[in-house]
């Protein structure tokens, strides 16, 4: 049983890193588009969504290297992270903001709906996984 839930940790772990590195990856190729989107919202001037895209950037960068060498550090990250991109999701969808995803690929264009249920579960995921490790070693 607990080797079953070690593998589990480690695959949770595995999915963290294939879905940051995923977003980061389809960010990059479409900067101009992630920024566009950022800008869209009216909270940000057009400068403060390009600031804030490169250090967004940065930080998924600086999980998906946390959670390769530091699990529960970047556990952790990954769970702040995302607590901070579903709340800024509901801020936009509460004032009338939320357009569509822009976090490319295949998430890029999601409804509220499905962006909150992806950004829930990773959140979770997130959550349960930095609980059950027990040290930062791989």
């Amino acid at each position: 049983m607990k080797n079953t839930t070690i593998v589990l940790w480690n695959i949770i772990n595995y999915v963290l890193i294939i879905f940051f590195s995923y977003t980061l990856t389809n960010k990059l190729l479409a900067i101009k588009s992630f920024q566009t989107n950022i800008f869209k919202t009216g909270i940000f001037n057009f400068q403060q969504a390009v600031y804030l895209s490169y250090f967004v950037l940065l930080l998924e960068l600086s999980i998906v290297i946390l959670l390769i060498f530091k699990k529960k550090t970047g556990l952790l990250f990954s769970f702040i992270m995302m607590l901070i991109f579903t709340s800024y999701i509901i801020f936009l969808f509460a004032n009338g903001r939320y357009e569509i995803c822009g976090c490319g690929g295949i998430l890029n264009g999601l409804s509220f709906k499905y962006h909150l249920i992806i950004n829930l579960l990773i959140t979770f995921l997130s959550y349960c996984s930095y609980n059950n490790i027990k040290t930062d070693e791989k």
